[in-house]
């Protein structure tokens, strides 16, 4: 099984959440107007209260999810040492080089 930190595939799940934070707040604004045209019924009336606390939740979960994305992603190793995908922390092949003993 491949390790998630090397996963090159984009995530989905931000912008899928972005996508939906977008969504609740364009159906914020159009709701009451289509309430007044007569477009939608009067029941869509009560939705329409808590569509810009819906909106918030989903922006903040995209940007958490953002950013828990980007954190796990992050590669501490160096070049030389670093797996085929270019993460993963493995072991490069070359031999270890002993140079001599350090002061203490």
């Amino acid at each position: 099984m491949p390790d998630p930190a090397a996963d090159p595939r984009p995530h989905r799940a931000p912008k899928a959440l972005g996508g939906l934070a977008a969504l609740a707040c364009v159906a914020c604004c159009a709701l009451p107007v289509l309430i007044t045209a007569g477009v939608v019924g009067a029941g869509a009336g009560a939705v329409v209260g808590w569509l810009p606390a819906l909106a918030v939740v989903l922006a903040v979960l995209a940007a958490g999810t953002w950013w828990l994305g980007r954190r796990r992603r992050a590669c501490s190793c160096t070049p030389k040492t670093a797996g085929e995908g270019g993460c993963g922390c493995q072991a490069s092949g070359d031999p270890v080089k002993i140079t001599g003993v350090g002061h203490r």
